[in-house]
Parts: C-alpha cells; structure tokens; sequence
C-alpha cells in the first residue's frame, strides 16, 4: 500500500508539473563501473560484454554455465531499476541453475549510452538477441527469454516480432501503459499525458508463439496483478502457465517463494520446453 499511494502522489506531480512518466518508468543513473554486489560467481565465468545498438554503446555481462546445462540460455531483460548490479542477485540465482545467462543494460543505464525509451528498448533488446543467437551462436531452440517488470516490454517484443524462443517467462509483468497509469494507478488520466510509449505487452503476447510462464502475485501494490499480470497471461495463447503467489510484493518474488521453490519452478520450465 506504501509504493501504491507513493506512486499515486508521484502521478499527481508529474501531471501538475508538465513532465511525463518516462523519467520515472526509466532509469538514468549512469555509472563509472560495476560492482556485482555479493558475488559468488567465478570470475572465470563472467565476461564483459560490449555490442552497439544504433549509434549506441550498450554493456552488458555473459555469464557462463556452471556446467550443468551449458547448452541452455537464459537472456534476461532486468526492470526499471538503476543497473545489472540491481539484479546480480537474481544472475547468481540463475547461475545455481546450470544456465548461461546474458543480462544487458538498456541504453541510459548503468554504463550504457544514450537516453531511454520504450523505441530504445526495443532496438537494445534486438542488438542483446543478435549478440546471443549470432556471436555466442545459441540456438533458438535452445534460448529462455526472461523478462522482469519493466523489462517484458522487451522480452516480449522478441518473442512476438523477432524469434521463437523454446520458452518465455514473464515475471510482475504490466498490461500497457494505460494499465499502470488507469489500473494500478488508480487515476482516470489518459496514458499519453504520462507517457510517450504504449508498452502493450497485452497486445504484443497474443503474437508468441512459445512456452509461457507468467508469474504474479496479489500481494503487487506497484504492479497490481488484476490489471497487469492477469491480463497478459489471458491474453496469451497456450502452451501457457500461470503461478500465482498471495503476498509478495513486487521486487521480491524469489525472497517470497524461497530461493529452492524458485529454482526449482525455473529449472522445470526451461528444461521440460524445449
């Protein structure tokens, strides 16, 4: 309930002042490296990565399998929050999962170049596809696209425009725009007056063509998951799962579940969908 009413208060400044949602939706907070909070990961297992999208310079980190499922991938397109640092904890959940794992910073974040928009978001994504397909050459086939919150507006995009990944996982996934801004937002304020973009991942899923999870929880108060979550996963065509957890809120689905009952739900989707 805090984030919802804190939302709500930003919502009404944004509109009174004259700005959009965009400075709030994306991240700006450039960095002069990264750190890796907590790592446990060898660092024999991590490479740096660099690719251009555009005109402009992304970074982003390819994580090598631990040895268990080296022939499996996951690129995971992180939310709205600061950088890859913000979501090492999740690479690292990941890593104990056997998988290769590629996680990119959006341009306009950590140390990537440029200025963020959903257009932007879309043309990243494409140049981290292409750096996974065709210079670490993972088969489609072979490829688990993971995208968190803001980042789905990514991760479907691919699955519904550019490939047919073996599987799809959407986690705190929102609706549209109009979802947040009207729905979760609780305010009857035109989408456009908040935003330049869309983001119909609601429009976008009915598109895939692939094995997909949908994790949400009741307990969102960010995104609520009436409006956002639920909506994406109706929409969507089979083969396709819902989990549902009560209370979680919205950054701590895998600290809710317990880190084994996360795991374990990952590992069985990428593995048995294929």
């Amino acid at each position: 309930m805090k984030k919802f009413i804190t939302l709500t208060i930003i919502t009404i400044a944004i509109v009174l002042s004259g700005c959009d949602m965009d400075s709030f939706l994306f991240n700006n907070q450039k960095i002069a490296q990264y750190t890796f909070p907590n790592n446990n990961i060898p660092d024999s297992l991590i490479e740096k990565v660099t690719l251009k999208s555009e005109s402009y310079t992304l970074y982003g980190f390819w994580i090598k399998s631990n040895g268990d499922y080296p022939g499996r991938t996951i690129l995971y397109c992180e939310g709205n929050k600061h950088s890859i640092d913000n979501y090492w904890d999740r690479v690292m959940v990941m890593h104990k999962m056997g998988f290769n794992v590629f996680i990119f910073d959006y341009r306009g974040y950590g140390m990537s170049e440029g200025e963020s928009s959903e257009d932007g978001m879309h043309k990243d994504a494409e140049a981290a596809l292409d750096y996974v397909l065709n210079v670490r050459k993972v088969s489609k086939d072979s490829l688990c696209i993971y995208g968190f919150s803001l980042g789905n507006v990514a991760s479907i995009y691919l699955a519904s425009s550019r490939v047919n990944p073996a599987s799809l996982i959407a986690e705190a996934p929102f609706a549209s725009a109009n979802s947040l801004t009207q729905g979760s937002i609780g305010l009857d304020i035109p989408e456009l007056w908040l935003t330049k973009g869309s983001f119909n991942n609601a429009e976008l899923v009915k598109k895939i063509n692939t094995h997909f999870l949908v994790i949400g929880s009741k307990g969102d108060d960010f995104v609520r998951f009436d409006d956002n979550a639920k909506v994406v996963y109706e929409n969507a065509p089979m083969p396709k799962k819902l989990e549902l957890l009560t209370n979680a809120p919205h950054p701590d689905f895998v600290v809710s579940m317990g880190e084994d009952a996360y795991i374990k739900l990952i590992k069985d989707w990428i593995l048995f969908n294929k």
